[in-house]
């Protein structure tokens, strides 16, 4: 039994996996052709959207040539303007642009020059360079000429030349030098002494002269001096009238010279007071308005001391009472 069962079992799995493998076939196949369906519908659905495309295009093309341009107006060149020349204006003559001719200095020829190297060398009575000739006598004459004269004066054997490599030197002949004897030496050296002496008292006297010139000079003049002394001789006058006229007036007692001097002190304190209260209030209202003081008392219709004329200062008034108790004193005694 167990075999025939074996065989049944076998056999019926073998069917079935002919009948699993033939149903797997035939569903591979129909997926297959159903892909295939797919893919040729899309194939002509993009063909039909390409064509339609493609004609869309070809009627743009076509409605773009057909409208006709616009025409762009074009602006008329303009010819370009030829330039003028400016010329320039004609400069003013002016000082500084006429230029100054240059001095031409005249050169001394060797006939010229000739004296004047001679007495050049008897006055300095120093060894020359030609150059030191040249620079001696301010150019005025050339190194050429220097030679050549320098040439005739040793023929002469008015100088001696003393080379040195290139370097040449000329000096006076000391043998045609007169050499003096040693007394009128020592009188030169006595009048040279008396000489310095003579400039060093000079010197003191300049200086002494100098210093009263300056002290004279700062002073005031003759002329000035007058003036001022009759000025003050008016002064004097004007004031020795006013003292006759005091002194000719009313006496006073010292009893009423103390009560006016106490109400004088006692209105003098008042009016100090309101002036300075008047003084601080109108520089306050200057600062907020912006006017000035002298504006302000102006429009105020306010008379100052300063525009009357009438100052009333410590010192004249402490000289008043002085010479009042003076007065009143000497006619006690």
């Amino acid at each position: 039994m167990s075999r025939k069962r074996k065989k049944d079992v076998s056999s019926s799995l073998s069917s079935y996996s002919d009948l699993s493998l033939s149903t797997e076939s035939n569903s591979v196949s129909n997926s297959l052709d159903d892909y295939a369906k797919k893919l040729q519908d899309r194939k002509h659905s993009s063909s039909d959207s390409d064509f339609e495309e493609h004609q869309a295009k070809k009627k743009n093309r076509s409605t773009s040539k057909k409208s006709p341009k616009r025409k762009v107006e074009e602006k008329p060149k303009e010819k370009p303007k030829k330039k003028t020349k400016t010329k320039p204006k004609p400069k003013a003559k002016t000082a500084t642009t006429t230029k100054k001719k240059r001095q031409v200095t005249k050169k001394y020829t060797v006939q010229e020059g000739k004296p004047l190297i001679k007495n050049l060398f008897k006055t300095k009575n120093r060894p020359f360079s030609a150059t030191n000739i040249v620079d001696n006598l301010e150019s005025k004459i050339t190194i050429p000429t220097v030679k050549k004269i320098i040439v005739e004066l040793l023929k002469e054997s008015f100088i001696t030349e003393q080379s040195w490599k290139k370097a040449k030197i000329w000096y006076v002949n000391q043998a045609n030098m007169k050499i003096p004897n040693q007394s009128v030496v020592e009188k030169m050296d006595e009048e040279i002494k008396t000489m310095k002496e003579k400039k060093q008292k000079l010197l003191l006297q300049n200086k002494t002269l100098t210093k009263d010139y300056q002290r004279l000079n700062g002073m005031t003049a003759l002329s000035s001096i007058k003036t001022q002394i009759q000025e003050l001789g008016e002064f004097i006058n004007s004031k020795t009238s006013k003292l006759d006229k005091l002194k000719g007036s009313i006496e006073i007692s010292p009893q009423e010279s103390q009560k006016l001097n106490t109400e004088y002190d006692l209105y003098r304190k008042e009016w100090k007071k309101r002036k300075k209260i008047v003084g601080d209030l109108f520089s306050q209202i200057s600062e907020g308005s912006g006017k000035s003081l002298k504006q302000l008392f102006e429009d105020a219709e306010i008379e100052t001391d300063e525009e009357v004329g009438k100052l009333f200062s410590n010192t004249d008034i402490d000289s008043i009472k002085m010479e009042l108790g003076k007065k009143l004193i000497s006619q006690e005694n």
